[in-house]
């Protein structure tokens, strides 16, 4: 048979403990509280709630304690942050009365931030891709400030190519085949980068426009092969952006006028391919290919 606390002991250990506990009517209306409740908001903010629902008590600052949130983040009269769990219980008397205990998991939430916050700044200090293991954007740059530093001072040629290889959503594993493909194709001295959402990222040094154009013209080739080869048949659908190098490039702007002509390649509306190895009218590849020292861009593999 179980055997109840007396009313003097259960009132005791309420008094003593050291969790707030504050007890509310049917109508969430707040009928006491216990020290520890008011330690934490004050004798007298702890006095005008006394009586008062969450509705009822407007701007008040400590309103949000009453509030049926199973969790609260609060502000103290010393601007301390709180964050409690709040776990109810409901009392036996014909009022419906609840008990509401206010268990502090600051403690626990600082730690989940400061986990989140080192796990963004690891990321910053990460240079590859996890899934193709390329250089990510931020490793690409890093690199590719060197090579256009080395172009202002000899006036050597560079160009950067942005691809973007569209797989059907049912094809899995086709970046690795891509990226492998890249490696086979490209210079010792070429970087590539790979910098999610299906871009990757190719530094050519000493090449020109006209020599990217035909390095794209190989790679799209290849690339239709291998989808039917490699890729159960299907076909990835690329576009490609490339950007020259000038005097007043640096690597930011550089990338970023790569990735402007790959945007105005996927506008660009290509009729259907007479012959899937015609790499003219393939409908699958867009160009924008941007020449050297122009202002805007050429358009290549569009028209007939």
């Amino acid at each position: 048979m179980t055997e109840f606390l007396s009313p003097q002991y259960a009132l005791s250990i309420l008094h003593n403990c050291q969790l707030p506990v504050l007890v509310l009517d049917k109508q969430g209306r707040m009928l006491g509280y216990n020290p520890a409740f008011e330690r934490l908001v004050g004798h007298s903010q702890s006095a005008d709630l006394q009586g008062c629902s969450y509705k009822e008590l407007g701007n008040h600052p400590a309103r949000i304690l009453l509030s049926d949130n199973s969790t609260v983040c609060w502000d103290d009269r010393n601007a301390t942050t709180h964050h409690f769990e709040i776990q109810t219980v409901d009392l036996p008397d014909a009022d419906r009365a609840q008990a509401r205990l206010f268990l502090d998991i600051s403690r626990q939430v600082s730690l989940e931030q400061t986990h989140t916050r080192l796990n963004e700044e690891l990321k910053q200090h990460i240079l590859t891709d996890k899934e193709t293991g390329l250089l990510n954007e931020r490793g690409i740059m890093l690199a590719l400030e060197p090579q256009v530093a080395r172009c202002r001072r000899y006036n050597s040629t560079m160009s950067v190519v942005v691809l973007d290889a569209h797989c059907p959503a049912d094809i899995t594993g086709a970046h690795p085949h891509i990226t492998r493909l890249l490696k086979d194709q490209l210079r010792w001295a070429d970087l590539i980068g790979y910098s999610g959402e299906q871009e990757f990222i190719l530094v050519l040094p000493e090449t020109d426009s006209d020599a990217s154009f035909q390095l794209i013209k190989k790679l799209h080739d290849l690339l239709n092969e291998m989808a039917g080869q490699a890729l159960e048949g299907q076909t990835i659908t690329t576009s490609y952006g490339v950007a020259s190098w000038r005097r007043n490039d640096n690597a930011e702007t550089l990338l970023s006028r790569a990735r402007m002509a790959l945007l105005q390649a996927r506008s660009c509306l290509l009729y259907t391919s007479p012959s899937p190895r015609d790499f003219k009218y393939d409908r699958v590849f867009r160009l924008l290919l941007e020449k050297e020292g122009g202002g805007g861009g050429g358009g290549g593999g569009g028209g007939g």
